[in-house]
């Protein structure tokens, strides 16, 4: 699945409402969205825009990326803050409010959207996700979700995600070109492309590939994962400062990456494998995101992919720097 950096629109106050919701409708227009959905969307953008101004006193954000895949393409839209949380179930019943107004704002997202989920956590915050698709897109045997959010005053991230689905598993990359801005986007891009024309070797022997075609790069740092159904095992291997997590029936792995940087210092390579289940969650991150988001896992862990994601960006992206956050989970863990 191919996706686009992630925009972020802030939502404080009840005049960002209308500008949030012309950015996105012309988003999604250029992902192939028709009129009619894009009126859905506008709709929505209005009832969740309007949720975060009334429930939450310093306001929240929309987390908005453009998804392709080989059956569609679509549109995912985050939005997220730090409220004072809500009741999930109670919430998406017509009628419901805690602010006397007609409490129809949730259930209509839902009803409109092609998929619809959230999350919330009483004093903690809330992230409400919806995905609208072009045409009809076929599920998976696992579910995914990831987002790459380029530095503060930055239009594009210098880090890249993607995960590749075939018969017996899948394939996932995530790398953090150095610095940020173009030169890191043109390295990690580089990187993607590279990662697509060689996904079925090895995660080691892809990753050497990577490191050959980086050279003359700005360079970066990254790690890719593969998983085996048949095999029932995942392995994984890292160069550089990038994050790996695996948690599999209530037992953590933290994922070993060695010192390097693709495309420059590449001294070793080391591939780790370990069990992969229908219960296993697969976490990587960028440092953009704070080493401490391993902490967050256990209190969303039932969560969608993209749920955990962003809940994790929320509470622990750093604004400093790009941050690119990636979620799977097993079959059986949606």
């Amino acid at each position: 699945m191919d996706v686009g950096d992630t925009l972020e629109i802030e939502v404080v106050e009840q005049s960002q409402i209308s500008e949030a919701r012309r950015r996105i409708v012309r988003m999604s227009s250029e992902y192939g969205l028709n009129q009619l959905q894009q009126d859905k969307i506008a709709l929505v953008i209005t009832e969740l825009g309007t949720n975060l101004v009334k429930h939450s006193t310093s306001g929240g954000r929309f987390l908005v990326q453009g998804l392709t895949n080989k059956d569609s393409s679509g549109l995912e839209i985050f939005s997220i803050d730090k409220g004072p949380g809500m009741d999930t179930v109670g919430c998406l019943v017509d009628g419901f409010s805690t602010t006397k107004t007609f409490g129809n704002g949730l259930g209509a997202a839902k009803r409109l959207s092609d998929d619809f989920d959230i999350f919330s956590q009483i004093g903690s915050g809330s992230i409400i996700k919806v995905r609208f698709w072009a045409k009809d897109s076929k599920p998976s045997q696992f579910t995914a979700g990831g987002l790459s959010v380029p530095k503060q005053g930055e239009l594009i991230s210098g880090d890249k995600w993607y995960v590749h689905s075939f018969e017996k598993g899948f394939s996932c990359l995530l790398v953090d070109g150095l610095g940020h801005g173009f030169e890191a986007c043109e390295a990690a891009t580089l990187a993607l492309k590279t990662f697509k024309e060689n996904v079925q070797m090895s995660a080691t022997d892809c990753l050497k590939i990577i490191h050959s075609a980086l050279k003359g790069s700005r360079g970066a740092v990254g790690a890719i994962a593969k998983v085996n159904y048949q095999k029932a095992e995942l392995t994984y291997c890292g160069l550089g400062n990038i994050t790996g997590l695996l948690t599999t029936d209530y037992h953590r792995k933290h994922l070993t990456s060695l010192n390097g940087t693709l495309g420059y210092e590449a001294r070793k390579f080391l591939e780790v494998t370990l069990p992969w289940t229908s219960e296993s969650i697969l976490l990587m991150h960028s440092d953009g995101i704070a080493a401490s988001a391993y902490q967050s896992l256990d209190k969303v862990a039932e969560g969608s992919a993209p749920l955990i994601a962003a809940w994790i960006y929320l509470n622990h992206g750093k604004k400093i720097d790009d941050a690119t956050v990636l979620v799977v989970k097993g079959a059986n863990r949606k």
